[in-house]
């Protein structure tokens, strides 16, 4: 329970200023930078030292974000390299955000990973929340165009629970738009073309799909440098791990900056880097190699690096123009939807992640990466026929090796779909609150902005019931600012 939360690697990272900016700028209001800063802070238990500490983050909240877990030494490399190239480091969520190299900040309390329900929910287990699980929910019940309820499959028998005041669906990118559409409410030509009954014709619903999309430089470094995928074995790790430290307090993913690439034409940064502390061949093959879909004539290019100790840059195109779908496969709610990214469909997102490595690779060849002895990977068997590193090389590249980060969102989105209240448009008594109500994708990790709609979404509902809030608003200033 939690979500992706339960899975991810816990970075910490809310985006710029810029992004809340452009969504209070697209028409919805309250959405700007200073209105969800203390929505940030709100959830935000802060355990670690940065500058500027009481204007950008909290403690006390429900959870626990800090930089005091495990870091390998590859990541200390990565910050004087951005050092050596005149990059500043500091608090990327605070003063830093526009230009800056960071430690990770991560979702993490003594070792132990602080998911969204272990945080939040399950103190409220068995008092005024009913948790259901192996649940799934089927529908919207409607009556008219008022939401009234859930219909659910549970152990093979189809339930119903109504709403004494409305629904809150909050099944994300991907799952929200398809219970909306299996309850008629969608494109009308497509739910006609399902056989589903309309309820409301709201064209947006599924559309706008958005996702980062990561490349990364894979290197070589010395032993000792990188993830020891042994470090589970020794008596000494289990011990540390007892006091919340060690190499099993690392996320592996220690480092992350946001730079402008040559190309980028814009006042925010255009990607993100990641400092990742291993590779496809930590595990010779055996799991990563299928969890990422790597094809088998790809392999010969891993296979060398497989008894080295390996680290990789990734780079992460922040606000990519390309965008996709979601669409129903039937009316069964048990077939999965159809998932149609459109990555790397706009040619701009192509040359932002070709700019990307170029910057990844002067990255590499810096003094500090020298010390740790990295040397990058050569060229790949699918982009072997061009020159090594030329720019129709990295293009080719580009478009092989690239991969997702998870971080779909978009599909119900504010303005199209719901309102600047989270509400559906068009019908009564139903809120959608998740990262699929992002109108533009924010230029960082999404799981601490979703965590902000969520603490966000609860006030709206509570302030449309009737309940007084109140929250503090402190203005920013400084480097932060555009």
């Amino acid at each position: 329970l939690g979500g992706t939360s339960i899975l991810n690697y816990m970075i910490y990272v809310r985006g710029n200023r810029g992004d809340y900016d452009e969504w209070r700028d697209m028409g919805l209001e309250g959405w700007g930078y200073e209105d969800v800063l203390p929505y940030f802070k709100k959830s935000e238990n802060f355990d670690s030292d940065v500058d500027k500490k009481d204007v950008y983050h909290n403690t006390g909240g429900d959870l626990t974000v800090t930089t005091n877990n495990h870091r390998e030494p590859i990541i200390e490399t990565f910050l004087e390299a951005g050092r050596e190239l005149g990059y500043d480091t500091g608090d990327i969520n605070g003063e830093f955000q526009d230009s800056g190299f960071s430690q990770s900040q991560v979702t993490m309390d003594k070792g132990f990973r602080s998911g969204t329900f272990k945080s939040f929910a399950e103190k409220h287990v068995g008092n005024n929340l009913m948790l259901l699980t192996h649940s799934h929910v089927t529908k919207i019940v409607m009556e008219g165009k008022q939401a009234v309820g859930v219909e659910i499959l549970r152990f093979g028998q189809t339930e119903r629970y109504l709403a004494e005041k409305e629904v809150v669906l909050s099944a994300g990118t991907i799952g929200s738009p398809q219970i909306l559409m299996l309850s008629g409410i969608g494109d009308e030509k497509h739910l006609s073309d399902m056989g589903i009954q309309l309820i409301h014709n709201l064209p947006g619903v599924g559309q706008n799909l958005q996702d980062h999309l990561t490349v990364g430089l894979n290197m070589d470094v010395k032993d000792g440098f990188g993830l020891d995928p042994l470090a589970g074995l020794y008596p000494s790790t289990n011990t540390a791990y007892k006091e919340g430290k060690g190499p099993l307090s690392s996320n592996s993913c220690g480092g992350v900056a946001h730079i402008h690439t040559e190309v980028n034409n814009g006042s925010r940064p255009d990607i993100q880097l990641h400092m990742i502390t291993a590779t496809l061949a930590v595990d010779h093959g055996l799991l990563l190699k299928t969890n990422l879909g790597f094809l088998d004539e790809g392999w010969s290019w891993v296979e060398p690096h497989c008894h080295n100790s390996s680290s990789a840059i990734l780079a992460i195109l922040s606000r990519p123009k390309s965008r996709g779908f979601i669409k129903l496969r039937s009316s069964n709610p048990e077939d999965h939807p159809i998932i149609q990214p459109n990555y790397l469909t706009q040619q701009e997102d192509v040359d932002t992640l070709v700019a990307a490595i170029k910057f990844a690779v002067k990255l590499s060849e810096t003094e500090a990466f020298a010390k740790a002895g990295a040397e990058v990977w050569g060229p790949d068997p699918f982009c072997g026929h061009l020159h090594f590193r030329s720019t129709e090389y990295w293009e080719c590249y580009v478009k092989h090796v690239s991969t997702t980060i998870y971080h779909p969102v978009g599909t119900c989105a504010m303005g199209t779909v719901v309102d600047q209240r989270l509400r559906v448009k068009g019908v009564a008594g139903l809120r959608v609150v998740d990262g699929s109500v992002m109108p533009n994708i924010v230029g960082g990790n999404t799981n601490a902005p979703i965590i902000m709609i969520a603490e966000k979404g609860a006030d709206m509902i509570l302030q449309d019931w009737g309940k007084s809030i109140k929250i503090e608003k402190k203005q920013t200033t400084g480097k932060e600012e555009l």
